[in-house]
């Protein structure tokens, strides 16, 4: 079975890695043309182009799947399904008709749920309890297509964004390898999405990293997490910019939003809307990540300070 893989970013270089660690064969990677990134704007390869040329697969960069030259590369690689995850194209229909088992996606949400660029993030920042992965043979909708398989998976208090990738590219390994055989075979029939139900998971604006401490802790909490560590939710000290990575609501504690209400040896505690944040760690602009206690060393942070 020649199976094609699709992928670009984060989540799906982190389904690859488990997918070959698990011994899945991949005939070739297709991924998005290098872009500029950077300040000196040199080309960048996607996550998924890095690893999987270190692993020795063959790379295939075509131009968007609506040019002929994506159908070229297909030609030559002669696959039987295209296994496709968070790759940052809708295929067309020429495309999707190309394998002969057809294009499955390996999307990381409970579909149709959070469906979109960023369901991940967007079921942090909602404050879900729970997520999971979703095998969808896809059609020509924004994940719309039919359900092959689906597996639900506990959000923890302590996930943020780069953990809970972990555990869902984890998770999408296994589904593939458990339940992707069986619709090959004909055996599994996939199932309609119930489009009452459907969601849909923007992609994170630049304006939603920005701290606004008149809201409530818990909504800043999930706000941190959701953007950790990438690109990393922010507040302003004097004029500076401050990323917040990881930090917890304290119930117990209230301040003005924004004041600094506790700053003694590691406990830096920031009051809200409602309630208080315990902030742990940090990164100052142009800095390094860094402890609640380096940091307010650093910067000489006491009671009273304001984050704005």
């Amino acid at each position: 079975m020649a199976t094609v893989f699709l992928g670009s970013g984060e989540f799906s270089r982190d389904l690859l890695t488990e997918l070959l660690r698990s011994g899945y064969g991949i005939t070739s990677v297709i991924t998005p043309q290098d872009r500029p990134a950077g300040r000196g704007l040199k080309l960048r390869p996607t996550a998924v182009k890095a690893l999987a040329e270190a692993e020795g697969l063959e790379v295939l960069q075509p131009s968007g799947p609506a040019d002929s030259s994506f159908l070229d590369a297909l030609r030559g690689t002669r696959p039987d399904v295209l296994l496709v995850a968070d790759y940052g194209y809708v295929l067309p229909g020429t495309v999707l008709g190309f394998p002969s088992r057809g294009c499955v996606n390996v999307h990381p949400s409970l579909l149709p749920r959070y469906r979109g660029a960023a369901p991940i993030q967007r079921a942090l920042m909602e404050g879900e309890s729970e997520t999971g992965v979703t095998l969808m043979l896809m059609d020509e909708g924004l994940d719309t297509g039919p359900v092959i398989a689906s597996e639900k998976v506990a959000i923890e208090e302590e996930d943020d964004a780069l953990t809970l990738r972990g555990k869902l590219a984890l998770l999408g390994a296994r589904l593939v390898l458990e339940e992707l055989p069986g619709f090959l075979s004909g055996k599994t029939v996939p199932r309609p999405q119930e489009e009452g139900h459907a969601t849909y998971a923007d992609p994170i604006r630049k304006e939603e990293a920005a701290i606004d401490w008149t809201r409530d802790a818990m909504t800043i909490f999930n706000q941190v997490r959701a953007l950790s560590p990438r690109p990393g939710a922010h507040t302003w000290l004097e004029g500076k910019r401050v990323k917040i990575l990881r930090a917890r609501p304290r119930q117990d504690v209230a301040a003005a939003p924004g004041k600094v209400a506790a700053a003694a040896g590691d406990a830096l505690v920031v009051g809200a809307g409602e309630q208080a944040l315990q902030v742990y760690e940090l990164q100052p602009e142009g800095r390094k990540v860094m402890g609640a206690g380096e940091f307010m060393r650093g910067y000489r942070i006491s009671e009273g300070d304001l984050f704005a």
